[in-house]
């Protein structure tokens, strides 16, 4: 990557987002987000098929794709200028041909619609990063007389000049247009991660910095948005530390922010990922019944993402998304281009870690309107259910009723304390009320194991799931996962403490993990430590490894072993400046 301190390589490309357009269909609050019409199919389109790129920005406007500028490894490489846009109706890529001049070659900048009065659009685009310095201009581009206008020169706003109230130089930032103004937001200055947040005035043709309220995030870049009218949704990005994970909605109304619990199934942490909104149906005056926000790829430090949720803002609650597709589905990706058009989330160009890419794929959103499975919910509210229980169980203090045919064909485990011959014998009735009424048993007693990682167990064996699960709590699960021999849940709990490692925690993960022989999990914490020794963090945490001896000769073995194996190459990039940089 040309003329990019190392320090910053990993942050260049970013997502291209925008709102798509609303579609119309029947609606229930419980419709299903899992149909077999949920299917990535590959699009070949004809015309003039833009080159590979990631970073790019892009925005659906009259039934067409306009997609301007992002990073290219082809044709020497280099940041771009280059304007395309693409006909959904006619499966057709063209060049855009543009008056007067035009924004210089960058990426990693964003772009917004502004409706106007009179009924005609304008594309904003704001900043980003030219390869060589990061940039703070504003152009706008008339989509009717095909000309860009230069609305405000890059330029280093200084302290000492009054006038000076435009934003700095920076890329990865959150940009939104409202009532006659556009706003930026956070964002990277090539030294900084920002939260700050300016307006420019079309009126006055001036800046001026304003200041949001309530619950604002943190200082972060390049996160997912999406514009819905007067509000802003905000989810995840990178703070210069740690990818973040958290969901934000903006008031443009009031410029106040909010924080959403993450409730239900919520996307991993991940940047360089995007966000659009699909209108499922508009018909009862509700203009946001129906309506989804969907969360699609990315990158979370260690692997280019493919998963997709859904926000669903009737219910207020996340799922994932299970695609189908198979070959014919886009492979992870980040610093991707995707919008909404006609019920189908279109997805092209971006990263996968190797290469960038200008393949072009839709996904259908449009699903029949069966009403969502309700076994799962069901089956959790038999959880501590005294009316319906007819086992008990003691746990640190506390009494949890089950259900003993249901732990027992879920848990080998579970049959055996259950039905095995001594426990017949052990739980014998100790009241009987007269008439033949119900008889109360004792309850079992389980020792070493907390009441916290007990119901969580009981939430896995009723519901084949497990939700809300952190780092620390999902370490006690594994441990007692393995005791109970329950081989799925284990799995699971080592994913989320995977996509959960970081630098601060993987010594805390290695030295349980050994400690209990949890080997796959152990496994996973050496690559990682291995593959970061360098971190200072990392570095420090290993002083808190002197009372396990045999770990710290396996990290040294592994890190001898990993320089012997990058002295051969192992990409037909090694050892150039392309290797590893983008995201």
């Amino acid at each position: 990557m040309e003329n990019l301190p190392p320090v910053f390589q990993s942050l260049a490309g970013i997502n291209s987002r925008g709102l798509g357009e609303p579609t119309i269909e029947r609606d229930s609050s419980r419709e299903q987000s899992h149909d077999s019409s949920l299917t990535w199919t590959q699009i070949h389109p004809e015309g003039i098929v833009p080159q590979p790129r990631s970073g790019a920005a892009s925005c659906v406007v009259d039934g067409k794709l306009w997609v301007f500028g992002g990073y290219g490894q082809s044709q020497g490489g280099g940041r771009l200028d280059d304007f395309y846009c693409y006909d959904f109706e006619e499966n057709t890529w063209s060049t855009v041909e543009v008056l007067g001049d035009k924004p210089s070659q960058r990426e990693n900048n964003g772009v917004v619609v502004s409706n106007n009065p009179d009924g005609s659009k304008k594309m904003l685009l704001f900043g980003g990063y030219s390869g060589s310095e990061w940039l703070n201009d504003l152009w706008s581009f008339d989509f009717g007389s095909r000309q860009w206008t230069l609305l405000h020169e890059s330029s280093d706003p200084s302290a000492d000049d009054e006038n000076a109230t435009a934003p700095s130089r920076r890329f990865g930032y959150v940009s939104m247009t409202y009532r006659n103004k556009f706003l930026v937001w956070g964002g990277f200055s090539g030294d900084t991660w920002l939260n700050d947040m300016f307006e420019f005035d079309f009126s006055s043709m001036q800046w001026r910095e304003v200041t949001g309220k309530g619950c604002l995030p943190s200082p972060r870049s390049c996160p997912a948005y999406v514009q819905d009218d007067s509000y802003v949704f905000l989810h995840g990005g990178f703070g210069g530390e740690e990818r973040k994970n958290d969901f934000f909605v903006f008031d443009l109304s009031t410029y106040e922010w909010k924080e959403i619990p993450p409730k239900g199934n919520a996307p991993t942490a991940r940047y360089f990922h995007s966000c659009c909104l699909w209108q499922s149906c508009s018909l009862y005056g509700n203009q946001r019944k129906g309506k989804k926000l969907i969360v699609y790829a990315g990158y979370n430090g260690s692997q280019r993402l493919d998963d997709m949720y859904f926000y669903c803002f009737d219910s207020k609650e996340w799922s994932k998304v299970e695609q189908c597709g198979g070959q014919h589905s886009p492979s992870g990706r980040s610093s991707l281009v995707t919008q909404v058009y006609n019920n189908h989330l279109f997805c092209c160009f971006g990263y996968d870690g190797t290469r960038v890419l200008n393949d072009f794929y839709k996904f259908n959103l449009k699903t029949t309107s069966i009403l969502l499975p309700s076994l799962r919910t069901d089956m959790k509210s038999l959880i501590d259910n005294e009316q319906l229980a007819d086992c008990t169980f003691l746990v640190e203090g506390h009494e949890i009723h089950a259900n003993r045919a249901i732990l027992a064909v879920r848990s080998e485990y579970f049959h055996a304390l259950l039905f095995g011959s001594s426990m017949r014998e052990s739980i014998q009735d100790i009241e009987e009320a007269a008439g033949g009424t119900r008889s109360r048993r004792r309850p079992i007693e389980m020792h070493s194991v907390s009441y916290e990682v007990f119901m969580k167990i009981l939430e896995y064996l009723y519901t084949d799931t497990i939700q809300d699960l952190d780092t620390k709590l999902g370490i006690e699960l594994l441990i007692t996962s393995e005791q109970f021999m329950l081989d799925r849940l284990k799995a699971l709990c080592e994913d989320i403490i995977r996509r959960d490692l970081n630098v601060d925690n993987v010594c805390q993960i290695l030295a349980a993990s050994h400690q209990q022989q949890a080997e796959v999990l152990k496994e996973i914490t050496l690559d990682f430590l291995v593959k970061n020794l360098s971190n200072p963090t990392i570095m420090q945490g290993l002083s808190d490894l002197k009372s396990e001896p045999d770990l710290l000769v396996e990290i040294i073995r592994r890190n001898a072993s990993a320089n012997n194996d990058n002295r051969m190459p192992s990409s037909p990039f090694a050892g150039s400046d392309w290797t590893g940089t983008r995201r």
